[in-house]
């Protein structure tokens, strides 16, 4: 059977159609590298040029070594869920990723017992979250039109 030429570029434009209907335009995939847990190194004040980081006087050693801690989860090719412990409690979340290294962290459920200062500055700080850069075992984490940023330093275990 003779196909009229008419019926082939109508078959390869429904063909592209397809092929371009399949491809994911504006999701944003979760890197691989952001995914583990991580530790908090410092809170960032990017106008100034200063930094907090933990010291004897701003948290307590005996809870959870002192430390912030985050972990992400990948549940899907854009989103997953993040948990960790910020000192003395510990909360869950979702995350999401979009184009621009955007990052949404929501629906956090976090646990409220008296905790010291480095854990008070991870929480309000982490619920800001906008952006982030990860840079080998380093990932940065911006709230506040970029004005401010929390380094966290990858966990190897």
């Amino acid at each position: 059977m003779h196909y009229p030429y008419q019926t082939y570029k109508i078959l390869f434009f429904c063909l592209v159609v397809l092929a371009l209907a399949g491809c994911s335009k504006n999701e944003e995939m979760i890197p691989p590298e952001l995914l583990g847990n991580w530790k908090v190194i410092s809170f960032d004040d990017n106008v100034s040029l200063t930094k907090v980081i933990k010291s004897s006087t701003n948290t307590w050693p005996d809870f959870n070594n002192g430390d912030n801690t985050l972990s992400f989860n990948k549940l899907s090719s854009t989103s997953g869920e993040v948990y960790g412990k910020n000192v003395t409690n510990t909360f869950t979340g979702t995350f999401e990723i979009y184009p621009g290294n955007k990052i949404v962290i929501k629906d956090g459920i976090w646990t409220l017992i008296n905790e010291p200062e480095w854990g008070s500055l991870f929480r309000s700080s982490l619920k800001s979250t906008m952006t982030f850069e990860l840079t080998g075992n380093i990932l940065l984490l911006f709230y506040n039109q970029k004005k401010n940023s929390i380094t966290f330093e990858k966990i190897i275990l």
